[in-house]
Formats: C-alpha cells, sequence, structure tokens
C-alpha cells in the first residue's frame, strides 16, 4: 500500500484570509498535519482555509488506507511510506496539542511558554542525546529511560497535552 496525494501545483496563487494564512503558517512549522489536529489551531475556520490553500496550490492533501487525511504544504516532499505517513501525523498532532496549550513548535522544538525548550523526536527509533526531548511514541510503548519528556501518539488525538506528557 501506498501514500496517494494530490498532484503537486503548478503555480500558486495569492491568499487575501488571515485565517488561511494562520493555517498554513502552522502547517509549514510541522511540515503537515492531520485534518482533525488542525482543527484544534482554527476550529471554526480550518475546512474553508484548507479548500483556499489547496486551490491557491499551497497544500496538498495525502492519503494511507485507515487512516485520517494528512494536508501537506507543497515546500515538503509527501510522505512516501506508511512510516513516513505515521511519523508525520504524530508531528502534527504535537504541534497543534502544543499550539492549544499555548507552545508552539517549529522544525522539531517545541517551545513552551516559560521558554523551556524540548526537541521532538518520534519512536521507534529515536535518536537519544543529552539535551532535553519530548519523544512521540508511535507503538504505544513507553521509550528508554532519558531527560525529558513522552507522548503516547494514540493519546494525542483525544487528550489535551497536559493529560498526555509523562516523564521519561
Amino acid at each position: 500500500m501506498s501514500v496517494i496525494c494530490d498532484p503537486k501545483p503548478v503555480e500558486t496563487g495569492i491568499i487575501v484570509s488571515s485565517r488561511a494564512d494562520r493555517v498554513l503558517r502552522f502547517l509549514e512549522t510541522c511540515a503537515g498535519a492531520p485534518e482533525k489536529a488542525i482543527s484544534l489551531v482554527s476550529p471554526k475556520h480550518f475546512r474553508r482555509s484548507l479548500r483556499i490553500l489547496r486551490g491557491a496550490g499551497y497544500v496538498r492533501r495525502c492519503w494511507f488506507k485507515g487512516h485520517d487525511p494528512l494536508w501537506v504544504p507543497v515546500n515538503y516532499n509527501v510522505p512516501r511510506n506508511k512510516k513516513e505517513y505515521l511519523g508525520r501525523s504524530a508531528l502534527g498532532w504535537l504541534a497543534a496539542r502544543l499550539v492549544e496549550a499555548g507552545a508552539d513548535f517549529n522544525q522539531g522544538i517545541a517551545v513552551f511558554p516559560n521558554s523551556s525548550k524540548f526537541r521532538v523526536v518520534l519512536y521507534p527509533p529515536g535518536s537519544r542525546s543529552n539535551e532535553p526531548m519530548i519523544i512521540i511514541a508511535l507503538n504505544g510503548e513507553k521509550p528508554e529511560a532519558g531527560e525529558g519528556l513522552w507522548v503516547n501518539y494514540d493519546e494525542l488525538q483525544e487528550k489535551d497535552l497536559q493529560k498526555c506528557l509523562n516523564l521519561l
């Protein structure tokens, strides 16, 4: 089974909607997110914003059988297989939960309101380091001990961030 995506647009149009621009900026921070995660960032206007962005050629919709659609900005590669699709979805969910909690996510770094920074990694495989991390467990298993926090991917889809975060 492979990932199916909209064709890459030839050119992009103009975005005049500030709400659509906000959704695009969010998607660019996490390289894409599932539709339900995007609804946390822009609850009332996410569907219209996605239609605007797709029509203007700024995002592509991707599908993988049995999983929620994933919206990917055109300046990022689309996921090629299930592993990449799930990883990108997990990052999108974490980014949405961070925004919902008043925190920020950009290029793999979670920044909380108190300025604490955590590098975000997926587990498995999850590279280990001495810096504080948030590990997203794709398989639901607690990662090996380390410095930082971990979240279960399935819980990110159902609970707010505070209820998902666990100490390593």
